[in-house]
């Protein structure tokens, strides 16, 4: 092909290169240099075999097997023979390496030591048991708690070796394995040689290529001889370039199959161009003028990158523009105009990007200026004309109040509604604006639910400026909202409205002719809840009456025999209900029949405290009686503090209380002398029948058993119990607090090994000692159930 032909075709195949490279239009312009010259390159195709070799072993069947010195692996020649005749060769016999040719091993289970772990306790020589309703740990019925039984599998501690089948010896041969494999080798190291398919692959591809010649092909079993490369490979520099085509081969493992030497001629052409200020090129390859991967490419992507950001801050400018004129008020967002304005930005944006996009079409290396063409007009006149259209509607859309009165008289008041919030949110103040603004809320309002027009109202009445129309028919509204709240009983709207009312100025007396009837109803309904015997809702009526003067008639009467009626109807032994009852009473009496009624409960309240100070019967039923008393007599004094006679009623009780329990402890007596002694936080119910003593020594835990009203039994042990030993001075601790008596020394010593519960005496009371291995774990005092 001639030089003129390659040249055409380079140009239109860089063209094309530029188009999925974002290049410019026109790339053709831009070409400043084409050089075309012929390549010569070719490839060596090597397939070769290796040969690997590794070691195997079997037990000693009785084969025939070769003496003498085996075979050394790192000086054998593996092609010497083959893989059959090198395995047969150098068979033969080596000793076990697990039992050293002994053919026995130790025993993997004992050890050697003919003992075996138990497997019924897992070694530990301990079971659990069932005893007496309650679980022990005993001695192993298998091992009888030494924890190993006798080796069944072995012989005097020695077993076979698995992995001789018991011969000692083994069979070793070598094992041969063979693998072809191919490599490809390409000279000289070019990057236009990535442009020739299949030529770095192990494909007959490569020589059917139509865009290159194939100047010769040899192939031949084993190495090509250097006589036989042929005077194409010798000019195309093959014998200097062929040891780094050649695989690297072991002389005792590898060996050459085969060698394939193709050598190939292909025109190629280098194209010079020049954009936005940089030069690049690309090498093209082959007849069809491919693009090759020995490029230079920066110029398109510096553009590419540019325009990219331009566009980006562009978009992001728009943005910025059109929320700017959008945002002021939503009248912008509806206005006929403001399409416009979207464009305007938008038009803005691409023509910067023109812009830009011509500025580096015409820059050039020197830094002069390439001519222009006649699009490259369009960013300036897009951009300038964008800007005054933007401009324009920005100034030129705007509300007014000729609008919002022709909107308003035509009935349009959604559309009248955008120009007067817009002119509100103008602080417009103009004669012209207030007069079209008062007509339109009044045209909207008539039209609203009352709450949404008290809303729309209010929204338009804080400017200040000509609104005393506007607050009228806001109070207008609100008095409505609250005669119909009042027709529902809604106190809390009725609540709401009156503070509005208040905030907004409203005058005093329309304010208090609405809370005077809000105020009587409240009376009226809790005087008819009174009567029908609902003290409750009625109190609860009443008591939300914030201006008792308003009303017609006085609520403090009612409020009095409502408290007193709620105090009669408190449970007998709920004093705190009645005596709240009454003090709330007092506190709204006016005519002293509240007090009249406190005095007396207060009278007969201290005499039952005087007279349940002197109780008679057995001590428990005593001391519960007591307990009650005081409790009651503590609820009283917070009501009437500082009462001398009550607080002397009350220490009365608590000396007649310790009186009873003096010299007295909570082994063997009623359950309320226990709970005397060690008071309220003392004890903690476990289940019924059985007390935490939570006053136990740490590390100990105490219980008492209740039988019949009585603290019958006692059982103390550690926390850890069967775990831990249980100190034999937390024990004579717990048993002299509760018992008041002490286990002998010699009861508390055992040195005998197992489980064992002992009999014993603690004073006049039986006990029993549990001990495990020489350790006290528990004790039982009296009757304890488990």
């Amino acid at each position: 092909m001639s030089e003129e032909g390659i040249e055409q075709r380079a140009r239109a195949a860089a063209g094309r290169w530029a188009r999925w490279r974002l290049g410019p239009s026109g790339f053709a312009d831009l070409i400043t240099k084409v050089e075309a010259e012929p390549l010569r390159y070719g490839r060596l195709i090597t397939r070769y075999a290796v040969r690997t070799a590794s070691w195997q072993e079997e037990p000693n069947a009785g084969r025939a097997c070769t003496s003498g010195q085996p075979l050394v692996l790192e000086s054998l020649d593996l092609w010497s023979a083959s893989p059959e005749q090198l395995a047969e060769r150098s068979s033969h016999l080596a000793p076990c390496g697990t039992c050293g040719g002994d053919g026995q091993v130790t025993c993997p289970t004992c050890s050697g030591t003919l003992r075996a772990s138990c497997g019924g306790c897992g070694g530990t020589g301990k079971q659990m048991s069932r005893a007496r309703k309650s679980f022990r740990l005993v001695n192993c019925r298998d091992c009888r708690g030494k924890g190993t039984k006798k080796c069944t599998r072995c012989t005097k501690g020695q077993v076979s070796c698995s992995k001789c089948r018991g011969s000692g010896a083994m069979r070793r041969w070598l094992r041969v394995v063979t693998a072809q494999r191919t490599h490809v080798g390409v000279w000289p190291e070019d990057k236009r040689l990535s442009a020739h398919p299949g030529l770095r692959e192990d494909s007959r591809r490569a020589p059917l290529w139509g865009g290159a010649q194939a100047l010769a092909s040899v192939e031949t079993e084993g190495p090509i001889p250097s006589s036989g490369v042929g005077a194409a490979a010798q000019a195309a520099g093959f014998p200097a370039a062929r040891p780094s085509l050649e695989p690297a081969l072991h002389p005792l493992r590898d060996r050459i199959l085969t060698q394939v030497l193709d050598v190939f001629e292909a025109p190629s052409a280098t194209v010079h161009f020049e954009f936005a200020g940089r030069r690049g090129f690309i090498k093209l390859l082959g007849s069809d003028c491919r693009p090759t991967a020995d490029s230079d490419s920066t110029p398109l992507l510096r553009r590419a990158g540019i325009l990219l950001a331009v566009a980006v801050a562009s978009f992001l400018a728009a943005q910025v523009l059109l929320a700017a004129f959008l945002s002021r008020h939503p009248f912008y967002g509806a206005a006929p105009g403001s399409g416009g304005v979207a464009l305007a930005t938008f038009g803005l944006a691409l023509g910067a990007c023109l812009l830009t996009a011509t500025r580096l079409r015409r820059r050039q290396v020197d830094g002069r200026t390439a001519p222009g063409r006649w699009h490259d007009r369009l960013g300036p006149s897009l951009s300038g004309v964008s800007a005054l259209a933007y401009l324009g509607l920005f100034l030129l859309i705007q509300p007014s109040a000729a609008e919002l009165s022709r909107l308003t008289a035509a009935g349009q008041l959604q559309e009248a509604e955008l120009h007067a919030g817009a002119l509100e949110a103008r602080r417009e103040t103009s004669s012209e604006y207030i007069e079209a603004r008062n007509a339109f809320v009044t045209a909207r309002a008539r039209g609203m639910e009352n709450r949404a027009a008290v809303e729309l109202i209010s929204h338009f009445v804080g400017s200040g400026a000509g609104t005393e129309p506007l607050e009228a028919e806001r109070r207008r509204l609100r008095e409505a909202w609250v005669a119909s709240a009042l027709a529902q009983e809604q106190e809390s709207v009725v609540e709401q409205e009156l503070e509005a009312l208040r905030q907004e100025g409203a005058p005093e007396a329309l304010v208090n002719g609405l809370r005077a009837e809000l105020e009587s109803r409240r009376v009226a309904k809790g005087k008819e809840l009174l009567a029908k015997g609902r003290v409750e809702e009625a109190i609860h009526a009443l008591t939300r009456i914030t201006a008792p003067g308003l009303a017609a008639e006085r609520p403090e009467p009612l409020l009095t025999q409502a408290y007193l009626a709620q105090a009669q109807g408190c449970p007998e032994r709920n004093l705190h209900c009645r005596a709240e009852a009454l003090k709330r009473a007092v506190g709204v009496d006016t005519a002293g029949a509240a007090q009249v009624a406190l005095a007396s409960f207060r009278t007969a309240e201290l005499a039952r405290l005087q007279k349940a100070a002197r109780p008679s019967g057995n001590i428990g039923p005593a001391l519960r009686a007591l307990r009650e008393a005081e409790a009651d007599a503590g609820g009283l004094l917070t009501f009437f503090e500082g009462d001398a006679e009550l607080t002397a009623a009350r220490q009365a009780l608590l000396a007649r209380r310790q009186e009873l329990i003096r010299d007295r402890l909570p082994f063997n007596e009623p359950v309320e002398v226990a709970e005397t002694l060690l008071g309220s936080s003392g004890l903690e119910e476990q289940r019924p029948g059985v007390l935490k003593v939570l006053s136990a020594p740490a590390g100990t835990l105490a219980f008492l058993f209740v039988d019949k009203g009585m603290a019958r039994g006692l059982y103390v042990t550690s926390t850890g119990h069967a775990r831990e030993a249980l100190s034999a001075t937390a024990l004579q601790q717990v048993a002299k607090s509760l018992t008041g008596q002490e286990f002998a020394a010699k009861d508390l010593v055992r040195s005998k090994p197992g489980v064992a519960h002992v009999q014993v005496r603690l004073g006049s009371h039986s006990a029993l000692l549990g001990w495990q291995d020489g350790a006290l774990v528990e004790a039982s005092i009296g009757k304890v159930e488990p």
